[in-house]
C-alpha cells in the first residue's frame, strides 16, 4: 500500500493516519508488534526518516510503545479499577459500559490443599470446585481468574455455574448468600508471567503482572470463596481508596 507522494499532506502524516486507522480497525491489535522500520518502508514506499517521524508521533500519542531490543508494539488500553470494590467481574464490567466475555479454561472438583483449606476454613482434602476463567474486555484478555468454592457449603455448585452470567448470581439466587453484605481480604503483589499466563494474557514471559489474592467473607465472617486474579500492569490503572 504505497502512500500518495503527490498529495499536499506530508508523507509522515499520511503514514501516521494509515497506521492509526489500522490500530482502530484492529488490523494491529493491542500488544501486537508492528512491522519494523525496513518493512514499513517497503510496505508504504517511504523513507526511514518518514517512518521514524510517524512512529514517534504515534508513540507520543500513546498509540504505540517501544520495547528496547524487541521492537514497537501497539499500546494496550488502560482500564481504571478500584481495588477495594467487592463486586464481581460482571458488576465491574457493567460499570465500565464495555463489552465483556469469559472463557472457562479449567472446571473441576479437587481436594483442598492445606493452604486452600486454611483460607476457606475447611478440612484438608475437603471437596472444592476449581474454576479458572479468562476474562475479556472489548475482545482483549483482561484477567485470569482462579477461584475455589467449598462444595460442602455449596453442594452441586458445579451444576449451576453455567446457568448464570455471574457466579455471584449463583451464590445469591441458589444459595441465598447476601452478596451486598460481604467483606474481602486482599493481598497484592507483582509477579513475572509464566509461559501459560503469557499465552492467555497475550504478553511476554516474565512481564510483570498484578497478582491479587482475595478471600471473600459473608456477613458472619465465614469464607465464601478464594480467588486469585492476574492482570497485566499495562492494561490496568489501579486506585486504592479507603
Amino acid at each position: 500500500m504505497k502512500l500518495n507522494s503527490s498529495s499536499s499532506r506530508p508523507l509522515y502524516e499520511q503514514l501516521f493516519n494509515t497506521i492509526k486507522e489500522a490500530i482502530d480497525q484492529n488490523t494491529y491489535r493491542p500488544g501486537q508488534q508492528i512491522p519494523n522500520e525496513a518493512e514499513l518502508c517497503d510496505i508504504y514506499g517511504v523513507s526511514r526518516i518518514t517512518v521514524r517521524r510517524a512512529i514517534q508521533d504515534l508513540v507520543d500519542e500513546g498509540l504505540l510503545e517501544r520495547k528496547q531490543g524487541k521492537g514497537t508494539f501497539v499500546a494496550r488500553k488502560k482500564v481504571a479499577r478500584e481495588l477495594v470494590t467487592i463486586e464481581g467481574f460482571s458488576d465491574f464490567s457493567k460499570q465500565l459500559g464495555k463489552k465483556t466475555s469469559k472463557k472457562v479454561l479449567v472446571y473441576e472438583e479437587i481436594k483442598a490443599s492445606k493452604k486452600i483449606a486454611e483460607d476457606l476454613q475447611i478440612e484438608v482434602n475437603a471437596p472444592v470446585l476449581k474454576l479458572l476463567r479468562l476474562m475479556y474486555i472489548e475482545g482483549e484478555p483482561f484477567t485470569l481468574d482462579l477461584t475455589h468454592y467449598p462444595i460442602e457449603r455449596f453442594p452441586n455448585i458445579q451444576e449451576h455455574i453455567f446457568d448464570y452470567e455471574s457466579t455471584y448470581d449463583v451464590l445469591s439466587n441458589i444459595y441465598h448468600v447476601d452478596m451486598k453484605d460481604i467483606t474481602t481480604k486482599k493481598t497484592i503483589t507483582g509477579i513475572p508471567a509464566s509461559s501459560v499466563e503469557a499465552e492467555h494474557l497475550n504478553c511476554e514471559i516474565g512481564e510483570i503482572l498484578f497478582n491479587i489474592d482475595k478471600i471473600v467473607y459473608d456477613k458472619n465472617k465465614v469464607p465464601i470463596h478464594l480467588s486469585t486474579f492476574k492482570n497485566l500492569t499495562t492494561v490496568i490503572a489501579y486506585t486504592i481508596t479507603t
